[in-house]
């Protein structure tokens, strides 16, 4: 089994002073005065080791990151950062100290997750614990090994130091004593519990009585539901046949609804066409009008032209002779007095007759040109209107015969959606009858397996060095100290430790995790390698009451000298100052409200005192 070791916890903030207490691999003891932070450090060592109570003091504010440092079995760095109040730890493969942006080497939750992806399975890995077992219930039980297991027996918080709980135990109750001494039986010999399948005690048992109960009732609801007294054989027979019907039915519809889909996109090329075919018409119809009012214009010229030609030849204005114009007579006229006179409008009108005559002929032929367009069109606008009735009719023809076809689709459907919801039916009462038969054969008998025994000579060697230790640290009343293994209870001069005073019940308390520690850290067995005390002496210094009249004074210093030779990591925290020769051996961080040195674990600041 290897252990780890705990290297520093750093409170970091953005503009904030970094708060970090540094912890040597064998010996550290913060001590100092009251209300200096140092509970608050045991606090957060448990919290970032996947506790659930953010520490607060107003102190704290402000920070957004709490680091914990550790050195893994392999010696290899490891810093864990969480924020306050928050569900999930980064973890980082290398050692931190002050503000951190760099992204993490996983990101791990608190609570247990089924992905293993969580801080409990990260560090039970990292220890080769990851597939330990511990039993659960007096009927044999058993779930993995949680983090929290081991933590409660290592970092012992002033809460847990005065708790009327059993030491070995992490919660109160009876039904928490059955998993504590498999949790002992495994750190104490290094055997965990084989794997086994949930079994029920009496109270659950009781439950599942209701449970059964429910079933029952569900299956009586869900069989008023079926609508036919067929079984689920009799359903799926049924169901196969309508599956031929279905696909008959279904491919003569699909065969139909091709053709009708074939026709109507025909039509709808069709009626494309007839639009396009009776926009040129239209064309067509209005180039014809305009054309012939301009051919009516054309002819009205021509009509006017011969008008003033004739007139022309009756007046004379076309001979030669006297000038109709000027009145000279031709002995008068200059040469070619007529050409310009007279002989000149006859040339004019006969021109413009010409001009209009050929451009009347060339309109003519092109509205005998459109007239044949016209014609051509009218006979197509008249076989495309046959064609789309046709088509129209076709149509109509194809949906006359769907209709039927979609009738007995409708039908067949809506007796398949039938069969499914009985077979579902079916399906759900029989899920229910096999969960009601494994409740059945889950809590028919009683199932009882054999206790999480832990051989008595184990316990004699694990009290043995419970007594040692309550011996270096000159504990007086305290002969035949030891551990109950059914009780979970530290037992000391005859007494549980319930029933010492306060003083004597946190002393007992740090001695039996003080042993625990060091007897498996020097056996090799499961123990996270590291100790936390968190105010063992206090209560003791401050009671003198009856109960603590015998308690030797010399106790505090035993107390420390003890732990500058005991194997692994230890990290007490205390009010009382350690003697002269273990503060030179140990390291020492030493809290001070007044004077020089330090104030607290966090650096002052204004506004707060």
């Amino acid at each position: 089994m290897n252990d780890l070791t705990l290297t520093h916890l750093t409170y970091a903030g953005s503009g904030l002073p970094d708060a970090q207490v540094a912890f040597s691999p064998t010996f550290t003891l913060v001590c100092g005065d009251s209300n200096t932070g140092k509970s608050f450090i045991v606090d957060s060592i448990d919290y970032m080791l996947g506790g659930h109570t953010t520490p607060a003091i107003p102190h704290a504010e402000g920070y957004s990151q709490i680091l914990l440092g550790l050195l893994l079995p392999d010696g290899s760095p490891l810093t864990l950062v969480r924020a306050p109040g928050s569900n999930n730890v980064h973890v980082h493969e290398a050692d931190l100290r002050g503000l951190v942006h760099a992204a993490p080497d996983a990101v791990l939750s608190v609570r247990r997750t089924k992905n293993r992806r969580d801080v409990s399975h990260y560090v039970l890995d990292r220890l080769g614990l990851a597939d330990a077992y511990i039993r659960t219930n007096e009927a044999g039980n058993t779930e993995h090994l949680r983090l929290a297991d081991l933590t409660h027996l290592a970092i012992v918080t002033d809460e847990r130091m005065v708790d009327q709980t059993p030491p070995s135990q992490r919660v109160r109750g009876n039904a928490a004593k059955t998993a504590a001494r498999s949790v002992m039986k495994l750190v104490l010999t290094g055997e965990d519990e084989p794997p086994a399948s949930k079994v029920p005690n009496a109270a659950q048992r009781r439950i599942q009585k209701s449970k059964i109960a429910l079933l029952d009732q569900l299956v009586i609801d869900l069989s008023t539901k079926q609508t036919t007294e067929e079984n689920g054989d009799q359903l799926r027979a049924r169901q196969a046949r309508l599956a031929i019907t279905l696909e008959t039915v279904t491919a003569s519809l699909r065969e139909a609804t091709e053709r009708q889909s074939l026709i109507a996109a025909e039509r709808t090329q069709h009626t494309e066409a007839e639009e396009g075919l009776a926009v040129r018409l239209g064309e067509v119809r209005d180039l014809l009008g305009r054309f012939d009012i301009l051919r009516q214009q054309y002819e009205s010229d021509l009509a006017r032209l011969e008008m003033v030609g004739e007139a022309g030849n009756l007046l004379g204005y076309f001979r030669a002779g006297r000038c109709v114009f000027c009145g000279a007579e031709p002995e008068h006229q200059e040469p070619a007095h007529d050409n310009h006179e007279t002989t000149h409008l006859h040339e004019a009108v006969t021109a413009e007759s010409a001009k209009t005559r050929a451009l009347l002929a060339d309109l003519r032929l092109t509205i005998a040109d459109l007239e044949e367009q016209r014609d051509d069109l009218l006979r197509q606008q008249e076989r495309m209107h046959i064609r789309g009735t046709e088509l129209d009719r076709t149509i109509r023809m194809i949906e006359e015969q769907l209709l039927p076809a979609k009738g007995e689709l409708d039908q067949v459907l809506t007796e398949r959606s039938e069969i499914e919801r009985n077979l579902e039916v079916l399906a759900r009462i029989s899920e229910l009858d096999e969960h009601r038969a494994e409740l059945v054969a889950a809590g028919a008998v009683a199932a009882k397996r054999a206790d999480s025994l832990i051989p008595g000579r184990t316990v004699r060697v694990f009290d043995s060095v419970l007594q040692r230790i309550l011996e270096r640290w000159n504990v007086p009343g305290t002969e035949y100290a030891g551990y109950d293994p059914y009780g979970g209870d530290v037992r000391a001069g005859g007494q549980a430790r319930a029933d010492h005073g306060r003083g004597m019940q946190a002393l007992l308390r740090s001695a039996f995790s003080a042993a625990l520690a060091e007897y498996c850290i020097d056996r090799r067995l499961p123990h996270l390698g590291f100790l936390v005390l968190d105010s063992p002496l206090v209560t003791y210094g401050q009671l003198r009451d009856e109960d603590e009249a015998r308690l030797a004074p010399e106790v505090n210093d035993s107390f420390y000298r003890h732990f500058l030779h005991s194997p692994g990591q230890t990290i007490i925290v205390e009010n009382t100052p350690p003697p002269p020769d273990v503060v030179e051996q140990a390291h020492v961080v030493m809290f001070r409200r007044t004077g020089d040195g330090r104030h607290g674990f966090f650096p002052t600041r204004p506004g707060l005192s």
